[in-house]
């Protein structure tokens, strides 16, 4: 069974009721506590007695946080402790403190020598959980290479290209990777289950107490439906490359500051537009319930669900106009927007077709769009009312 990868305890349930509820018209989180610089620091000794929310080009949290840490940034350095669970996104991410619950981290390269008492969900390119780290709970991780060489008290979910496991796992170990591999000092106390089109390299030493499964990956469908399925994705392809296409003209015609603003923010602060983009996109279904659960705010739980699909669906657009402007950069030429924005467009959807990679190029696009889209109308948000617009 796969494991459930974020969960929200009753206190914080109560906490994004007040704290998230202005999304739908800034399209982002904003509290006494909130920070949006290029560099952030939360000092040694420094407390803080609630939830802690920080964006920015580097994040360092080396004081205590006795409420949930919700981080994003180029770089996070996690180095106090947090009393509550922590949730992080960033290009790297280095957990060096505490977590008292669970952590759910996402980013290019993760190394861990944390004490994590709870769960940890950790889904990135490289992910490293060195031999001083202490896993409580179980694991669950999607990534590229995957070492863990610390000890994992319950059961451990992995989707891999590569995965090295160099120590204690306290239950089951379910697992779809290219290569697994397991060290002298590994330890098994459950089942392992994997799927792989190469046989685990169990090394001398190591022990599996359960039993051993080794399922391959099923085989490509019949031809017939394959090639029903194909003709279907690629007209739902053209649709959708059409349907971008107008839609990208008409913000280009009827509001290009804030296309253009949009597209220099993504250029600017892209590790920022990519962390908010996935905090965003793992906040808003939690709203969302909350929402429908308090039965008076069902009304504005639809109108914010419109608005989180408005956000989504926009994200390409305007990573499409920034493609096309680096790409003209690259070959010192000038064209109008609309052809720029036509030729980032067709560059996207080509690079999304690709397999395996395509669905990756995909996610990057939707969360680093949405990301720098909800930057944008905070600006925008600002400035009207500072000339008292609004």
């Amino acid at each position: 069974m796969i494991k459930k990868i974020f969960f929200i305890r009753r206190k914080a349930l109560l906490i994004l009721i007040i704290l998230l509820l202005p999304f739908f018209i800034t399209g982002i989180v904003y509290a006494k506590d909130a920070h949006s610089k290029k560099n952030i620091i939360l000092p040694k000794e420094e407390v803080v007695s609630r939830d802690y929310f920080a964006v920015g080009d580097t994040v360092t949290l080396s004081g205590t946080v006795n409420g949930d840490a919700y981080v994003a940034g180029g770089i996070i350095n996690i180095e106090g402790e947090i009393n509550g669970d922590l949730i992080a996104a960033g290009g790297t991410v280095n957990l060096k403190g505490n977590i008292k619950n669970d952590a759910r981290i996402a980013g290019g390269e993760i190394i861990i020598s944390s004490q994590i008492d709870g769960n940890l969900t950790a889904l990135g390119g490289s992910v490293n959980i060195v031999s001083g780290a202490n896993i409580g709970g179980s694991l669950v991780s999607g990534s590229g290479n995957l070492s863990v060489f610390a000890p994992v008290g319950k059961g451990l979910t992995v989707g891999s290209g590569n995965a090295t496991l160099g120590n204690s796992v306290g239950g089951d170990i379910l697992a779809g990777v290219g290569q697994l591999t397991l060290t002298p000092n590994s330890k098994v106390s459950g089942n392992l289950t994997y799927w792989s089109n190469s046989d685990a390299q169990v090394q001398p030493g190591a022990q599996i107490l359960g039993e051993t499964t080794h399922n391959f990956p099923p085989k490509p469908a019949k031809e017939q439906p394959k090639k029903i399925f194909s003709s279907f994705a690629i007209t739902f392809k053209i649709i959708s490359f059409i349907s971008a296409l107008i839609i990208g003209f008409l913000l280009i015609k009827f509001l290009p500051v804030f296309t253009k603003r949009t597209t220099e923010i993504i250029d600017k602060r892209f590790l920022a537009s990519l962390g908010i983009g996935f905090l965003t996109v793992v906040l808003a279904p939690i709203v969302f319930i909350i929402l429908i659960l308090v039965v008076v705010t069902i009304p504005l739980a639809f109108i914010y669900l419109v608005a989180f699909l408005i956000t989504l669906y926009l994200a390409k657009i305007f990573v499409a106009f920034w493609v096309g402007q680096k790409i003209l950069e690259r070959m010192d030429r000038k064209i109008g927007d609309f052809l720029t924005f036509l030729l980032g467009l067709v560059i996207i959807y080509i690079v999304t077709m690709i397999p395996f990679i395509g669905w990756l190029v995909g996610l990057l696009v939707v969360l680093t769009g949405a990301g720098a889209f909800i930057l944008a109308k905070v600006s925008t948000y600002k400035q009207l009312r500072s000339k008292n617009l609004l």
